[in-house]
């Protein structure tokens, strides 16, 4: 059995990504079985997801702890989640970065693989989502799954226009696979024990203004900026921020607090 565990933030298309890979491996006469793990965040917060590959009925119904593969959708998340936390030392890493391998700075003995995903994403489908991208570099990589099913399983999920651009993902994914090596990291990964039990504090109060300890300023993939010399200083961007972190500075000067803007691009769509 073949476990894979999926990281990424929401918005993109991490529950998406583990249903197409379990749909594909099933059209590829496999037993499959997928499903997310994710709070009540909004865009951009953490999200993990889970599959299993199988000749055999899986009769498992844990979250995967010690996968074979992880997927890793977003390379902020390497300082954010130890996405490597059990996995196995001869296991897989597939990161979302242009980077190269050796400049991440991880400590494993699995084998690490680098895609730009999001480079890929946003020059075929338009838009931050490397799911398919990533899957299409999954099935060149390991074989687990066939391009043909993973192919069949995008054709079944999405709309006309969304059928065409991720199937150019895939194939774009599986080119640079094909022209690319993985690189080993030397070290030793984490491994984990398994399901602990939950920590509650108690006899404690807790304060307010507690998000302020959450930057979440790596969750965006693009940075507003202003052009101060077209700025009317209308606030209308201030006014429809959803995390409000435009204000006034100085001389009337509009600023955006980086640690926590997401990148939603709100402000830019409205901006008069």
């Amino acid at each position: 059995m073949k476990e894979i565990r999926i990281h990424g933030r929401g918005g993109q298309g991490n529950v998406a990504a583990a249903e197409l890979l379990g749909h594909a491996a099933f059209t590829d006469g496999k037993y499959a079985q997928s499903f997310p793990a994710f709070g009540a965040e909004r865009t951009g917060a953490p999200v993990v997801a889970f599959v299993r590959l199988s000749d055999r009925p899986i009769r498992v119904r844990s979250q995967v702890y010690n996968p074979d593969v992880v997927i890793v959708q977003d390379a902020t998340l390497l300082g954010v989640v130890d996405v490597l936390q059990g996995l196995k030392p001869d296991g897989l890493v597939i990161i979302n970065s242009s980077k190269n391998p050796q400049d991440l700075g991880l400590t494993t003995s699995a084998k690490v693989m680098t895609v730009p995903a999001t480079e890929i994403a946003l020059e075929v489908i338009g838009r931050n989502i490397p799911n398919t991208t990533l899957l299409g570099a999954y099935a060149a990589a390991t074989g687990d799954i066939s391009e043909h099913a993973l192919l069949e399983a995008i054709q079944e999920r999405f709309g006309t226009r969304g059928r065409e651009v991720n199937a150019r993902a895939v194939q774009k994914a599986i080119e640079y696979v094909n022209s690319h090596r993985t690189v080993m990291v030397t070290g030793t990964g984490k491994k984990m024990a398994g399901p602990t039990r939950p920590a509650f504090m108690a006899d404690t109060v807790t304060g307010p203004g507690t998000s302020r300890y959450t930057k979440t300023g790596s969750w965006r993939t693009f940075r507003p900026v202003f052009k101060y010399e077209r700025c009317t200083g209308c606030q209308i961007c201030a006014t429809l921020c959803p995390e409000g972190v435009i204000y006034t500075a100085e001389k009337k000067k509009m600023m955006v607090d980086y640690d926590y803007c997401k990148g939603c691009g709100i402000c830019a769509a409205e901006c008069p």
